[in-house]
């Protein structure tokens, strides 16, 4: 780090400054009540400390360990909430300045510190960055990996840290985002095949990271199997999201609806819980004597039952996801907020320059590097996953660094502006 602020005066002070900026926000809109998924990274923290995580009689495996073995940390020396959400800065400001070193492979310094500062504000991570959620510390594990990846690509000397270091910040954001758990398998396979055809030394050195990170999620996927007796169980959540996204009712979008919403015990934001009681209620109701992993394949045998009976509503429902993930709408029952706005002028730049993006380095595709392509690749297979799933605009964030890289990139030099004089 003093090396960097050494050498870098300009982006030292901008990145001290930024991080005196996040500060400020987790001072001023932080909370010490904990607010919706808070409670839940806060309980499994707190299992943590007394030596399991979740209940070995009837095992609900939400989300992976990663964020809570922080919680943890904090927890066991007594910590505040305000100084659990600092954590929250620190991740971010390491994020930016592990992102600031990457664009620097690719970019001038002052090309690399404004693409870096767009990165460190942009909105959504300013707003999850005030609750107890595991977006800030994804953010910077996504940094990492891209980061000792690309390094890895570009400075073979070192290779067999960087090899390590990559494997190592992407096996822990599987265990944050275990939805990089399906990403993982998928880049595998696609860059086994391309060694068996071109026998690549990067092919080779990808394949090593991908398997480095799944063998680091290794000890998590034994528990499971212990708890569950499934093989490669990443968590239990997945029959009520696809439930949700394969809903055929009118005014449903796809979009997760909490249980207890369902159920009359709170309202949220939604204005209509009546007509949502009306066509799930019953439904839940005779599920509420099964265990979670019961429940959990019961609820995906609905799902595909719904899919094959409204294909369909749910196209309609995954082109909402879709909408979901880059412009926070349309969400079921939910009045359209002036914050919605906040997120459609930011994503909506994005889209069209990643869709550009797309479209010029399909046109030319060898003159990108092998390491942008692979990034790209990445990038495609966990919004493809998203959108399948329940596409919502905090879920993108870990993979923003990704797209910056790759839209960056690509139109630096694949696109040239010319001004014609008349």
């Amino acid at each position: 780090m003093r090396k960097f602020f050494s050498n870098n005066r300009s982006a030292g002070w901008s990145i001290i400054l930024l991080f005196l900026v996040y500060i400020l926000i987790i001072l001023f809109f932080g909370s010490e009540t904990l607010i919706g998924d808070e409670t839940r990274h806060m309980r499994y923290a707190e299992n943590l400390t007394n030596g399991f995580y979740t209940q070995a009689d009837d095992p609900e495996l939400v989300n992976g360990p990663g964020y809570p073995l922080i919680l943890a940390v904090f927890l066991l020396s007594k910590s505040s909430k305000l100084m659990m959400l600092m954590a929250n800065a620190i991740f971010m400001i390491l994020a930016v300045v592990l992102f600031y070193k990457t664009a620097s492979f690719y970019f001038s310094p002052r090309q690399s510190l404004f693409l870096s500062l767009l990165f460190g504000l942009y909105p959504p991570s300013l707003k999850w960055m005030v609750y107890l959620y595991s977006e800030s510390m994804a953010i910077f594990l996504a940094c990492g990996f891209l980061y000792f990846f690309l390094k890895l690509q570009r400075q073979p000397e070192k290779r067999k840290t960087n090899m390590m270091l990559a494997a190592i910040f992407l096996g822990i954001l599987t265990l944050t985002k275990v939805i990089f758990g399906y990403v993982i398998p998928t880049a595998l396979l696609f860059y086994l095949l391309i060694y068996l055809v071109k026998r690549s030394q990067k092919s080779l050195s990808s394949i090593l990271v991908l398997v480095g990170a799944f063998f680091i999620c290794l000890p998590y996927l034994t528990y499971t199997y212990s708890l569950t007796g499934e093989t490669l169980y990443w968590g239990s959540g997945g029959g009520e999201i696809l439930y949700w996204r394969s809903s055929p009712f009118a005014n449903e979008y796809g979009d997760w609806i909490n249980t207890d919403v369902v159920m009359g015990k709170r309202a949220d934001d939604y204005y209509d819980t009546s007509t949502i009681a009306k066509n799930h209620r019953s439904y839940f109701e005779s599920l509420t004597s099964y265990d979670h992993i019961q429940r959990d394949n019961i609820l995906k045998e609905k799902a595909i039952e719904n899919i094959k009976e409204h294909p369909i509503k749910y196209i309609q429902n995954t082109a909402a996801s879709g909408l979901r993930l880059f412009f926070n709408y349309p969400y079921s029952y939910t009045q359209q907020k002036m914050t919605s706005y906040v997120y459609i002028l930011p994503n909506g730049i994005l889209l069209l320059l990643l869709l550009l993006s797309i479209y010029l380095g399909l046109k030319k595709p060898r003159a990108i590097p092998f390491e942008i392509r692979f990034v790209g690749l990445v990038a495609f297979v966990f919004i493809g996953g998203l959108v399948m799933a329940n596409g919502m605009i905090r879920h993108l964030l870990p993979i923003l660094p990704f797209l910056l890289i790759f839209i960056g990139y690509v139109l630096s030099k694949r696109m040239r502006l010319l001004i014609l004089k008349d």
